[in-house]
């Protein structure tokens, strides 16, 4: 009996391998991407700035995406922004696109000077880490200091106060080129752009609603209030949702002074009736209250007062939730440090479905003109 050529016994699998690669290599290219995180740079006046970026699991080029600018507090980094929010895995959820930007030395340039500097309040720019799990905060440390007031220009500063001390960094034009970088490489929808941050991030989230009007479609601070010097004057109504707790030990929820700034700041019901001033809303607000979370009614959470101002221009809209005993921190987040220095974290609502709830509806009706010439700034 003559037996078949070894060939033959392999040649009809080895076919059956090749058509299976092909299937696998055609199935794994129809199938959504994994998310993607990375750290990207930018150079602004010779100096390297970064960010973190995440994509939604199954990013599509041919998709336009709306974009969420998470800005950390003081003294934090965009990875504890990250891990204290769990906005990167309620983006993924959302189909958003997520960014998170690293302050100049842990502190951003809101351009309001400090109230009375003193020499008590440590070397600027010192940059003391330690925001998750190292003692850092939102208030706390040395603050960056004056320079840059809306539309990117550098307050006047005396000289004998800022010889020794390090530039202020221009943030604006940092989210401004970072936003440049990200359209060019990214699928986002330009009419779709939002900002929110927490405490000191949250100042730095009204200032891009004052100064980049233009591309930010709507800003929600966390923890943070008008400063009474900051000089707002944004090219169009930007909506606005105003998280703060009424425990808050560091931005006080009835106004008075940012301590780690040595600003004054006004209180959270008098920053969302200016802001809605900004907008051209109705004078008064209606009140209402959110009922706790249903799932966290076990842990003690209580009502949330909210003020909405309606009747704005463009369809603008300016609410306020006033988290009942809430500190500086993220509501439904991480308490990252202890309740002695921010205060509790509240689980009476979830700031990431209340931000979301909020500026997802809100977009830039047109492409706003860069030359102020043509520019659509209401009159």
């Amino acid at each position: 009996m003559i037996s078949k050529p070894p060939e033959t016994k392999t040649a009809l699998p080895l076919c059956h391998l090749y058509a299976a690669a092909l299937c696998l290599l055609w199935l794994l290219a129809a199938m959504p991407s994994h998310a993607q995180e990375t750290q990207e740079k930018i150079d602004i006046d010779n100096v390297s700035r970064t960010f973190i970026l995440h994509l939604p699991q199954g990013y599509n080029d041919q998709q336009r995406y709306p974009l969420v600018i998470l800005l950390h507090g003081q003294n934090q980094d965009a990875d504890d922004m990250g891990r204290l929010t769990h906005f990167s895995q309620f983006a993924e959820k959302n189909g958003i696109i997520a960014v998170y930007p690293n302050a100049a030395r842990g502190q951003w340039n809101i351009g309001v000077h400090p109230e009375q500097p003193s020499s008590g309040m440590g070397r600027r720019g010192s940059g003391r880490r330690g925001g998750w799990g190292g003692g850092g905060y939102p208030g706390g440390g040395g603050y960056p200091g004056g320079g840059g007031y809306p539309g990117g220009q550098r307050g006047g500063q005396n000289p004998d106060e800022t010889k020794n001390r390090t530039e202020p960094a221009d943030d604006v034009a940092f989210l401004n080129q970072m936003l440049d970088q990200l359209m060019l490489k990214y699928s986002i929808d330009s009419h779709r752009i939002y900002a929110t941050g927490l405490g000191d991030g949250g100042f730095m989230a009204m200032r891009a609603g004052c100064n980049m009007a233009d591309r930010v479609a709507a800003i929600a601070p966390v923890s943070a209030s008008l400063p009474k010097a900051m000089i707002c004057l944004p090219s169009r109504p930007v909506p606005a949702l105003f998280i703060n707790g009424t425990d808050d030990p560091v931005v006080p929820y009835n106004g008075g002074t940012y301590k780690p700034g040595k600003f004054p700041v006004l209180s959270a019901e008098e920053s969302a009736k200016s802001w809605a001033k900004f907008d051209r809303c109705d004078e008064k607000p209606a009140q209402d209250k959110l009922p706790p979370v249903e799932k966290n009614k076990d842990k003690g959470a209580k009502e949330t007062k909210t003020f909405t101002f309606s009747g704005c221009h463009d369809n603008a809209q300016v609410v306020l939730y006033a988290v009942k005993d809430g500190g500086n921190t993220w509501p439904g987040g991480e308490q990252y440090t202890t309740e002695k220095e921010v205060g509790k974290v509240s689980y009476a609502l979830n700031a990431n479905d209340s931000i979301w709830n909020f500026i997802n509806t809100k977009k830039i009706a047109t492409e706003t003109p860069s030359d102020p010439k043509t520019g659509t700034e209401q009159k």
